[in-house]
Formats: C-alpha cells, sequence, structure tokens
C-alpha cells in the first residue's frame, strides 16, 4: 500500500333512445377520458418508506462521472485517465472504491467519456474514501493533470436496484448501451415495481443487463440502465425479440412506463482500454 494512502486512512321508444344515446357517449367519453388519463392525469400515490430501502441495500453506491474532454486533448486525457484508475485499483482494498467500468461514447456526445466507480460501504465508506484522498498527494497530482484537459463534468451517486443481476465484468468484443430516464417526481416507486417484472423479460440471455440504479445523490428522479451487447445488430435483435417473445406483458410494461417519464436519452458507449469491464 502507499504510504500516503496508509497515512492518509484513519479515521408508481325516443326517449329510451334518447337513454341509450347518452349512455354510449358516456361510455365513450370514459373510454377516452380513461387512456388519456394516463398520460395526463397519472395519481401519484403516497409513499410509506424511502426509495432507497424499497430497492435497494444500500451497502455499494455507484459515483458515475461524466467527463467532456477537449477534442485537441483526447490522448493526453487517455493517458490520464490511465493513471488514475490504475492507482486507485491498486489500493482498492484500502480506499474501499474501485473502477467498475470506464467508457468512450461514440454514439451521442462526442468527446465524451463515462465512469462509474463503486464505493463499498455505502456513504460511511464514500465519506471515509473522499476524506483520505484530500490528504494523499499523489491522488492530487493524478486528479490535477485531468482537470485542465476537460471542458465540464459532471457526476452523480447512484444506488443499484436490488432486483438488477449484479454487475461482473465482461471480457472483450462489446458495446455497452447507457440509457438514462429522467423521471416525473413521485414516479420512481411505480416504476421499480414494473422493472422489477421488466428485467426478467428484457435480460432473456441472462447477460445483457450490466447496471441498473437509481440517483440518490446529484440529479434527482434519474434512472441508469446500462445494456452489455456483442454489437449494434446484436442490439436490435434483442430488443425485437422482447417483443416477439412477450408481447402482451411487454406491451403492458411500455404502455406503463412511458408515463412516467419526463425525458430519456441513449448513449452508445465503447470500453476504453484501461476498463474492468470489456
Amino acid at each position: 500500500m502507499n504510504s500516503s494512502v496508509r497515512r492518509a486512512i484513519t479515521a408508481t321508444g325516443p326517449q329510451v333512445k334518447r337513454n341509450l344515446a347518452s349512455s354510449s357517449k358516456c361510455l365513450t367519453s370514459e373510454k377516452k377520458e380513461g387512456f388519456f388519463s394516463n398520460f395526463f392525469d397519472r395519481k401519484i400515490e403516497a409513499q410509506s418508506t424511502a426509495h432507497s430501502s424499497k430497492f435497494s441495500n444500500k451497502h455499494s453506491i455507484i459515483e458515475c462521472q461524466t467527463h467532456n474532454v477537449k477534442p485537441d486533448s483526447l490522448d493526453k486525457y487517455l493517458k490520464a485517465h490511465q493513471n488514475l484508475v490504475d492507482f486507485i485499483n491498486s489500493n482498492k482494498t484500502d480506499l474501499h472504491c474501485e473502477a467498475l467500468g470506464n467508457f468512450h461514447v461514440f454514439v451521442g456526445d462526442e468527446d465524451q467519456y463515462v465512469h462509474l466507480w463503486k464505493y463499498d460501504d455505502g456513504y460511511k465508506g464514500i465519506d471515509k474514501t473522499l476524506a483520505s484522498l484530500r490528504h494523499i498527494s499523489d491522488y492530487q497530482a493524478l486528479r490535477n493533470d485531468i482537470v485542465p484537459l476537460l471542458r465540464n463534468r459532471h457526476s452523480q451517486y447512484l444506488l443499484p436496484f436490488s432486483f438488477w443481476p449484479e454487475s461482473y465484468p465482461r471480457k472483450s468484443g462489446h458495446i455497452y448501451e447507457l440509457r438514462s430516464y429522467h423521471l416525473k417526481p413521485g414516479t420512481m416507486v411505480e416504476w421499480g415495481n414494473y422493472w422489477a417484472r421488466a428485467i426478467r423479460m428484457r435480460d432473456y440471455k441472462h447477460s445483457e443487463a450490466f447496471a441498473g440504479m437509481f440517483s440518490q445523490v446529484g440529479e434527482l428522479y434519474n434512472v441508469k440502465h446500462i445494456w452489455c451487447y456483442d454489437s449494434l445488430e446484436d442490439r436490435q435483435n434483442a430488443r425485437e425479440v422482447v417483443w416477439q417473445k412477450q408481447q402482451s406483458q411487454w406491451s403492458e410494461i411500455v404502455a406503463n412506463t412511458v408515463p412516467l417519464i419526463r425525458h430519456m436519452t441513449s448513449r452508445i458507449m465503447v470500453p476504453m482500454e484501461h476498463s474492468p469491464t470489456q
């Protein structure tokens, strides 16, 4: 263990005809009203417990870090970031933190990199890690090498869904899709309940679901799903198979979750050379 690391680590009839016509209009109106109300008048149910308690064990926390790199600094960034990841991973036992995945976006925001860091021991572990890193000169130097190469950066802390398969490193030859859903406030429980069923239909090969998590600190009511595929064609086939094999159930899931979304994005990413998952 690096000596500076060791020092820093301490501490959700006509009259009859008229009546029939009136009843028919009412029924038609109710049907239309019922359909459109799914989109415009959705009732937000009261919660009895926090999202974090209902959908996650809170032991592991994922930091999603986004770096938008200056176009003329890509080579320098790749080298500097590899040095940072090597340092963190070589001290992961003591820092209670490790790189889960490091990706370059090639469909979406160009010159963008997405990094997933996994922290053990919940927020208590994060507090300890951050306190330690502030006093480790080697880490500060590596971080300072990266900052001047960025246009901007963003981070948030997320909790893994307990019903989602646990993330594990993939071998080389994959692409990853990061789907980010920005939900309407108050709908996280409903979303989680539907996706607790949907994940069993969607991950039919038991290898595509890389990570599923929801935000806790940073941008709120944000859900991120990361899927692993062999290629863009494999992605297309996988999505079509779900509709073919699970049409009635899957269409129900989609019909009930789409109204919960304010905004959504999709990015296709490839792993960086030093990413633990490939």
